[in-house]
């Protein structure tokens, strides 16, 4: 036994004790900055968010799910150790359950989608659906996707117990460490939606959103607070309190919504509720393609204030080989070139930002 030891075995109590706590404090000051980031986080004195992470997978996409997960793992959360939910209509093997306990540690879920919660409503006109698909094109199944995702998926009875939903997808790669918890970031800041991307959406596939996200706003005016960020989605905010604004009168701007933190009390409010119900008995998802993107932009404008909203610019978060951002840090791995240096980042526009 060393001599510190068995001196320490003679010293009163509360010197030890004293020491012990000086020495994890001078631990703490000199650690990496990370933690204290990631304290901040909230994990010590507030807990760990009750969070999930949740992906909706194509039948066909499952390996590449899996690719995308270990990326996940890879970069944050292995630490982290968020669960995941994995939404899919494919059939489980043995095989595949087995690849995703040894990538997440356990962490992971396979679910399956309710009937009630995918395709079209049966009050919509099978024509008019038919014709849609013909004339815009888009599969049945996106456009099931773009309603799932719209007006369900917080509902989820294998998602309906966490509180903050981390939306990711299943084409996706983080050039990134990420050495925090961004969901533990949003909480902290009394944020209730987090981003990555700004871009504008396609008003061809989506005719008729705007008018009738202005009429929904003239006939619930009473459940739209007055301070949200209104000018995020329109240029004439009062036209589209009057009912008569369309597609002329909205940016079309959409949150890149395939990255996407949110806290459920966003979609559970009676705003959301009433909203999404009018939308959905317009039938725009399968008449047309309204798009998930664009219907969450319009419900974040409507109900939340800008700082309410947090961006984030240092994850290199790519989807699908899209332009993608590449911060100037040594914890990226990826270089701005190719569709890297073609990355506009529009966040601005939701902070009112004029350039």
């Amino acid at each position: 036994m060393s001599m510190v030891l068995l001196r320490a075995r003679f010293l009163p109590i509360w010197i030890v004790v004293a020491s012990s706590l000086l020495f994890l404090f001078a631990l703490n000051r000199s650690g990496p900055s990370y933690l204290k980031q990631w304290k901040s986080g909230g994990t010590a004195s507030d807990g760990k968010p009750n969070a999930v992470i949740v992906m909706l997978v194509a039948p066909s996409r499952m390996t590449q799910a899996v690719v995308s997960i270990r990326n996940i793992e890879d970069r944050f959360n292995r630490r982290l150790k968020y669960p995941y939910v994995i939404l899919t209509e494919a059939t489980i093997t043995d095989e595949l359950r087995d690849k995703l306990n040894y990538v997440t540690e356990g962490r992971g879920t396979f679910a399956s989608l309710p009937e009630d919660m995918w395709g079209p409503p049966s009050y919509l006109d099978q024509a008019k659906m038919d014709e849609a698909q013909r004339t815009l094109g888009f599969t049945l199944g996106y456009r099931s996707m773009c309603r799932f995702y719209s007006g369900f998926f917080w509902k989820h009875p294998a998602i309906a117990k966490y509180d903050w939903l981390w939306r990711l997808d299943s084409d996706i790669e983080f050039h990134c460490d990420v050495p925090y918890d961004p969901i533990a970031h949003v909480r902290d800041a009394g944020a209730k939606y987090g981003f990555v991307q700004i871009s504008n959406d396609a008003d061809w596939v989506q005719p008729s959103l705007a008018g009738n996200v202005s009429m929904f706003m003239a006939s619930h005016e009473h459940l739209i607070p007055t301070n949200a960020n209104h000018r995020y989605s329109w240029k004439d905010v009062n036209k589209a309190f009057s009912g008569t604004a369309g597609t002329p009168d909205a940016t079309m701007l959409a949150f890149y919504n395939n990255w996407e933190i949110s806290h459920r009390s966003l979609w559970t409010s009676d705003l959301y509720t009433a909203f999404f119900e009018y939308l959905d008995r317009a039938g725009g998802f399968f008449y047309e393609r309204w798009g998930d993107s664009l219907v969450h932009a319009y419900a974040v404008s409507m109900s939340l204030q800008t700082h309410e909203v947090m961006q984030f610019t240092d994850m290199g978060y790519e989807h699908q080989h899209w332009p993608f951002e590449c911060p100037p840090l040594n914890r990226c791995t990826c270089i701005r070139d190719s569709v890297a240096e073609e990355f506009n980042n529009r966040g601005y526009e939701w902070f009112n930002i004029t350039q």
